[in-house]
């Protein structure tokens, strides 16, 4: 199996050429002068890296990342990358080799003048990609003065030093900077395919958490709760749970890249033990969804546990007289139905568009309503 060489530009120029509504959407930016979004570009790569993770043996990020926020962001949404090559050159070498390209390439930026802008500009930027990596001992430098031939020897010997294999493609002389990714393949879809994943959806005191325990005991689901997940990271000691714990003490929101985190690396552990997941009060907002969908894995279907304000609000004063929870009262209440139905509208109607999505009445008692979850649950296939 070969080395795959992902690039970025490449990426966007095929998507556009593609006529996709998403290759329509990349045109109109580009055509503004607009850079497309983070977002997109890693959306662009780990798809990539997915349709070919069965014919290739890693894969080359080129020219990435040009900024930390790129490299890290990656890592984190993607895959780790398991070094950093680092072509070394001087700013006189590359300034003779973009100055010799000039008479045939045809470029406009390949002049003195703009070449001296890019180079400062590459360094400026690069710099702290070049630091952090260098830190995590990732980094591996290779000397760029030479022919193509004696840089790539060096490129070579790297490879086989990392057990990363020697079948590298394309040429040393492009870009400074390359991310080489040589895991067999990214812990995202490729691992969780053919895993279920079902979206539970209900307001405050709709029963929906009563009803996904009922699901995990008749039916063997895995039940996971971003809260729960939060908690539980926390509650271990780890690295990230101290990180997370810091940010929850200072009243700040936890970044949807966490919540995503915890919920991908809680599906891979339990991959083993189910291939249905019930993720509990998610989404939230209609970017939550459509985020996990990208970079996790694809919703099946959208259980809506739909129940009047009446009828939450009763719910939660009766709970409210043995709970403690400061929140139990009718004013607090009524915000936080107010919030959801304004947050959650947009997600139904999303998945109802897509056919996704099936209600559930949840004013009857707890066995009257999960006679109505088994009657849909009975006639899927999971």
């Amino acid at each position: 199996m070969a080395t795959l060489i992902c690039r970025r530009a490449n990426l966007l120029r095929e998507e556009v050429a593609s006529g996709s509504e998403r290759g329509k959407a990349l045109n109109e930016v580009m055509q503004k002068g607009e850079l497309v979004s983070l977002d997109t570009v890693l959306e662009l790569l780990k798809e990539a890296m997915i349709a070919k993770a069965a014919t290739s043996k890693g894969f080359l990020i080129d020219g990435y990342p040009r900024e930390l926020e790129q490299g890290q962001r990656f890592e984190q949404e993607v895959t780790e990358a398991q070094f950093v090559l680092y072509f070394d050159v001087s700013d006189e070498t590359m300034t003779k080799r973009l100055l010799g390209r000039a008479e045939t390439s045809g470029r406009v930026d390949d002049n003195e003048e703009t070449i001296k802008k890019r180079l400062a500009t590459f360094h400026e930027v690069t710099k702290p990609v070049i630091t952090y990596y260098e830190k995590l001992d990732k980094l591996k430098k290779v000397s760029a003065e030479g022919s193509t031939d004696e840089v790539f020897s060096q490129v070579e010997k790297i490879f086989e030093e990392t057990g990363a294999g020697a079948e590298m493609v394309g040429c040393c002389g492009g870009r400074q900077v390359r991310t080489v990714t040589t895991q067999e393949a990214p812990p995202l879809r490729e691992e969780e395919e053919g895993a279920k994943v079902m979206f539970v959806i209900g307001g405050p005191g709709s029963g929906k958490g009563t009803q996904c325990a009922n699901i995990v005991k008749q039916y063997g689901f895995c039940h996971l709760s971003s809260g729960d997940l939060l908690r539980a990271e926390v509650a271990s000691g780890s690295e990230r749970g101290k990180r997370l714990n810091a940010i929850m003490e200072k009243g700040e929101l936890v970044s949807l890249d966490e919540v995503l985190g915890l919920l991908r690396d809680a599906m891979i552990s339990k991959l083993s033990e189910t291939k249905c997941f019930l993720i509990d009060g998610y989404p939230r907002e209609l970017e939550q969804g459509k985020r996990f969908e990208n970079e996790v894995a694809p919703c099946s279907a959208v259980l809506y546990f739909e129940v009047s304000d009446a009828t939450m609000t009763a719910r939660l004063l009766e709970r409210g007289k043995s709970s403690g929870r400061v929140d139990d009262n009718e004013e607090t209440i009524k915000k936080r139905l107010e919030t959801f139905h304004n947050q959650t509208k947009p997600v139904i109607d999303y998945y109802d568009s897509q056919n996704k999505v099936h209600k559930i009445s949840a004013e009857g008692s707890i066995d009257e309503v999960f006679v109505e979850v088994k009657k849909y649950m009975d006639s899927k296939q999971w």
